[in-house]
């Protein structure tokens, strides 16, 4: 076949395979917007290799050019060599470094997108009503234009009235229509002073729309766009006003607005559609941070509505809601009404898991740090807020409240928190498990000298017999740094009191350790709680674990601290009973000592045998002369100490105990104990030749 034969057939059956139409209608809208979105997102400043000068290097060389008036836009120097007198005075120009290329392409993408909405509410007002009326499907009361209608009969209110309407939308319509038509009917409502404070069209809108978000109409872009257009709008003009609404007239619009989209976004989800992502949360939430009326309140309804799969992508907007509260709080004059404002503010908060969101908590903190030498803003209120709103949220520990704490006290310059305010933040932390919470309040208001009230306060919880919260107390201001306070407050409990325990307390404070006074104080008033004495309940063997656990107290004093007395080898009838008790006393003393001490992770094994057989030694001359078995269980731990570490075992504290052994309980005790031992020690020794 000839090769234009070949060709003209080939064309031929390419004519007969393609499509008819080979192009699909889009709509204008869709157009627009993705252009738009194109020509923000992805335009890009490169500069390539090349002879040619470089954008910033044509910026350079005109701006060299300007300073030195040599060029104004034009090829040839503005003023004549004769007129330099009249050049501009260049001392009084400023030097401004240049912008970075993405604070340039950001400011670019702000202006395309006000340019863009403000170009369009320009054209919407300067449009006639029959024209909106055909883009959108409105159903005005009235079958006239604005223009045929005389100005004193629109503005009446019975005509603004009759043009209230239903507005529907359907799958076709645009955001911009949305836009469109809620500025519309907000025009409306402005053009008399009756409807300007009530709003019947715009009311209307606001129904419409949350009923469109129900019905899963709108999704999260499209939701974005018309709260922003709206919001861009209302700082337009409106028809019939010289000026733009003020603010809080704008705030009010704005309040309806996202209040009908926050019911709208929940109703779709509580209907079983859950395609809306978090896009259009995060928007309402912005939109909520810009507010200055009633934003807590909007702010707890959105959060309290907002879907779980959702919680994770909204922290863009929790963070800006965070922000503008502490902006506000550094603005407020009343401690109450602040404390009153933490409070409502932490009720949203909680239903947010800050703990998984550490980024929040830590631009929180550098935002309130920012304003440490702010003039506008009080910094000692917008610390306190912060730190009170911590306190609030069971998602916050105590040890990163403190973290934050010392962080926002830094500083020579800086006043430290107050002690009520520190009273007040555990008692926050705590509200839960704390009795009498209002008298505590009180106590803390009346008290005028700020020094006492962390004695107060302790005492108040000590009267009221919750002394775990006392030691909470402790131990949150020993991680705040305030030792001198703790070690104040062990010293005034422990002459507050007076029992058998303050010798052992007074051993902790001597010893560095006020926590731990507090703590042994603490479990001898839990004793008291039951029938029997203290030494013996198992309290006091808690408070003598916890006294030889402590490094910096030398062990030897413990004894001395029991304060053991002389035992009497004879009991005489007429005092039998009273020797009886105290003899009963000093040898749970002495058998609890040395059980502590062979137990203690802080004593040595040479050290603990010491001890312990001091102990045994001061039993030996009871009247009896019987050991309890629980001296002898401490030595029997302290002589296979070795032994449970792998060692082959002291033999001269194994003979020992053996021969203590067979004077207390007997030769077959003795000798049972005693093959036990030596097949441990066998089995050490077969584990170290294999090793």
């Amino acid at each position: 076949m000839p090769p234009a034969l070949a060709s003209q057939c080939h064309r031929a059956a390419h004519r007969h395979l393609s499509l008819q139409n080979d192009s699909i209608w889009v709509p204008e809208a869709l157009l627009a917007a993705a252009f738009e979105r194109y020509c923000v997102t992805s335009r890009t400043i490169t500069r390539r290799g090349s002879s040619v000068p470089g954008p910033m290097e044509s910026r350079r060389r005109t701006g060299k050019r300007r300073m030195g008036e040599l060029s104004l836009g034009q090829s040839y120097s503005a003023s004549p060599p004769w007129g330099l007198e009249n050049l501009p005075d260049l001392t009084q120009w400023q030097w401004m470094p240049p912008s970075s290329p993405d604070a340039r392409l950001q400011r670019q993408a702000e202006n395309t997108r006000k340019w863009s909405l403000a170009r369009a509410m320009r054209n919407l007002l300067s449009e006639p009503a029959p024209e909106l009326s055909n883009t959108t499907d409105i159903d005005l009361g009235l079958s006239v234009s604005l223009d045929g209608v005389d100005d004193n009969i629109a503005r009446t209110p019975e005509a603004v009235e009759q043009s209230v309407s239903n507005t529907t939308w359907h799958a076709q319509s645009t955001p911009l229509e949305v836009i469109n038509t809620g500025l519309y009917l907000l025009s409306q409502d402005l053009l008399s002073d009756i409807t300007t404070k009530t709003r019947p069209n715009f009311a209307n809108f606001c129904n419409a729309w949350k009923d469109s978000l129900a019905s899963g109409l709108f999704v999260g872009e499209a939701v974005c766009s018309v709260l922003d257009g709206i919001h861009c709008g209302l700082n337009i003009p409106q028809s019939g006003t010289a000026e733009p609404l003020d603010r809080t007239a704008t705030d009010k619009i704005n309040l309806n607005l996202l209040e009908a989209s926050i019911l709208g976004l929940s109703s779709h989800v509580d209907h079983g559609h859950g395609h809306f992502d978090s896009i259009a949360w995060n928007t309402v939430l912005q939109r909520i941070s810009e507010l200055q009326i009633n934003s807590i309140r909007v702010f707890t309804e959105a959060m309290a509505h907002t879907p779980e799969c959702h919680l994770g992508g909204i922290s863009a907007g929790v963070q800006a809601n965070l922000c503008a509260y502490l902006t506000a709080s550094g603005c407020a004059s009343k401690r109450s009404l602040l404390i009153r404002q933490v409070s409502k503010m932490a009720k949203p908060l909680k239903r947010f898991d800050l703990a998984n969101h550490q980024h929040i908590l830590e631009i929180g903190t550098q935002y309130v740090l920012m304003h440490k030498e702010s003039k506008d803003l009080d910094y000692g209120r917008m610390r306190l807020c912060w730190v009170q709103l911590l306190a609030r949220l069971p998602s916050i520990d105590e040890s990163y409240l403190a973290e934050v704490c010392s962080i926002l006290e830094a500083g020579k310059e800086l006043r430290p928190l107050s002690n009520r305010s520190i009273c007040e933040m555990y008692l926050a932390k705590h509200f839960s498990s704390i009795k009498d919470v209002v008298k505590l309040h009180q106590t803390l208001q009346e008290s005028r000298d700020d020094s006492k009230r962390f004695g107060l306060f302790a005492l108040s919880l000590w009267r009221t017999e919750q002394f775990d919260h006392v030691k909470g107390l402790c131990n949150f201001l020993e991680k705040l740094g305030r030792t001198q306070d703790v070690l104040r407050l062990a010293k005034g409990l422990r002459n507050l009191v007076k029992n058998e325990a303050v010798p052992l307390a007074s051993l902790a404070i001597g010893g560095g350790q006020p926590i731990v006074a507090v703590d042994i104080l603490s479990l001898y008033e839990k004793s008291r709680a039951g029938s029997s004495d203290f030494w013996e309940s198992n309290f006091s063997t808690e408070a003598l674990k916890i006294l030889t656990r402590c490094q910096s107290i030398r062990q030897n004093k413990v004894l001395s601290a029991l304060h053991l007395k002389y035992l009497p080898r004879e009991m005489r009838r007429h005092r039998g009973i009273r020797v009886c008790r105290h003899l009963r006393s000093e040898i749970l003393k002495t058998s609890k000592a040395a059980m502590a001490f062979a137990v203690s992770p802080v004593i040595s094994s040479r050290t603990s045998f010491k001890l312990i057989w001091q102990c045994i030694n001061y039993l030996r001359k009871s009247p009896n002369a019987v050991i309890p078995a629980i001296a002898l269980r401490a030595l029997l731990h302290n002589v296979t100490r070795d032994l449970a570490e792998g060692g082959p075992g002291r033999t001269t504290r194994l003979r020992s105990f053996l021969y203590l052994l067979h004077q207390q309980a007997g030769r077959d005790k003795m000798v049972q104990i005693g093959l036990a031992i030596k097949r441990w020690r066998e089995i050490n020794r077969r584990r170290r030749e294999v090793a």
